[in-house]
């Protein structure tokens, strides 16, 4: 229900698929909305000067009505999905605004109702995975889904990606080259043109993957009983483990992998050469099963989290930074700043923290940056994090040290 801006009438919509038309100062019924939804109508506005109704229903349209209830002009342009069902309605200033169930903000056109003037999209279930791509400046989150979104990240204008997706929730996403790489409970990896932004064909990769990385062509993953190497989209090497693997980093030169173990808590080092994984080394310095890894961007530095919450920072075999464990609980996420002196950690604990390499008492502790966890956390510039989580949306912390 809602009044015109001028008092003078009042507008019920419901279930019914009905809408009525009283006036504003009395309970008398003066009209109704001729013409009607095919589905429930979910919300109502007035445009600014009274004179006009806009509505969004279930039957996945808008409508626009005279103040004496004759239909106007109808809005199909949202789509034949549930997700298209339209929910909320707002008319603002010369901006007329409708809202679907998926969460996609829809700004119309009277002049062009088949083609709306913008649509802005967003994520109304946990966020799983964040990437970033250095050279268009764009930033790609995904959901349970799985959703999939790409965002500029100046201006925050969103396109979808279409097309067939993964079948179950995608677990981590990560910008090699001109693709977009995608790993999912589904035990298949996806590589997506950015393109375009239409889902590639999924890849088996025979168990389930929980960590992928990589760099130009090279690509690493890895799953619960082995890791796996691609050049280009063909698989290289397929390396069985004997422990079970959690996380996985490629190094900037692309000749080293680290992987992080869920069985045995140590971070087991590889060299790539030619498409092969040779076991180079362990780190045995975890309390906890390692849950994350990055590579500094110098390639000097292994940032590792763990499930006993900490963050340690190593060099070789060597650990540099050990103690980081003001998060309460398993990390989740860890990044690196482009100048390589500073590490973003997010956490289960909801928390993002900055830590600065050569000053372990130097930190930026953002509490409850996430509310029920952080997933994911990355730096676009070197004072500019981002991160990810399980409150549906992602965040742009600028920081001052």
């Amino acid at each position: 229900m809602r009044f015109s801006p001028d008092g003078t009438k009042v507008v019920s919509v419901g279930s019914d698929k009905k809408g009525f038309i009283y006036d504003g100062k009395d309970p008398n019924l003066l009209g109704e909305l001729q013409g009607g939804h095919n589905g429930s109508i979910f919300s109502v506005s007035w445009s600014p000067d009274s004179k006009r109704i806009l509505t969004a229903s279930g039957d996945k349209t808008a409508k626009i009505w005279d103040a004496d209830g004759k239909l106007m002009q109808t809005f199909t342009c949202f789509g034949g999905d549930v997700s298209s069902q339209q929910v909320g309605a707002l008319w603002q200033g010369e901006d007329i605004i409708t809202i679907s169930l998926s969460g996609a903000i829809t700004v119309l056109d009277p002049n062009n109702p088949d083609h709306p003037r913008s649509v802005q999209y967003g994520h109304n279930r946990l966020i799983t995975s964040v990437s970033y791509d250095k050279i268009t400046q764009k930033l790609y989150t995904v959901d349970a889904v799985p959703f999939m979104i790409e965002w500029d990240a100046h201006t925050g204008k969103t396109q979808v990606f279409t097309g067939q997706p993964h079948n179950s929730p995608v677990s981590q996403i990560k910008v090699v080259g001109t693709h977009l790489v995608s790993i999912s409970v589904d035990d298949s990896i996806k590589f997506t043109s950015l393109s375009d932004r239409v889902f590639g064909q999924g890849i088996p990769l025979g168990s389930q993957p929980n960590g992928v990385d990589g760099r130009d062509s090279i690509v690493v993953v890895s799953t619960h009983d082995s890791i796996v190497a691609f050049d280009g989209q063909n698989i290289s090497h397929k390396f069985p483990t004997k422990f079970e693997p959690n996380c996985i980093a490629l190094s900037p030169n692309k000749e080293e992998v680290a992987v992080g173990s869920k069985s045995d808590q140590l971070i087991h080092v590889y060299t790539l050469q030619s498409g092969k994984l040779i076991e180079k080394y362990v780190i045995e310095d975890h309390r906890g099963n390692v849950s994350t890894l990055a590579y500094s961007p110098c390639g000097k530095y292994l940032a590792a989290g763990d499930s006993n919450r900490e963050v340690k920072v190593f060099e070789n075999q060597k650990c540099l930074v050990a103690g980081w464990v003001h998060h309460t609980s398993k990390i989740m996420c860890v990044a690196w700043s482009p100048d390589s002196n500073f590490v973003a950690s997010g956490s289960v604990d909801s928390a993002v923290i900055v830590w600065y390499l050569h000053d372990s008492s130097k930190r930026i502790h953002l509490k409850l940056a996430h509310p029920g966890g952080v997933r994911g956390v990355l730096f676009t510039e070197q004072n500019t994090v981002v991160s990810v989580g399980e409150d549906c949306s992602m965040k742009a912390w600028s920081l001052s040290f």
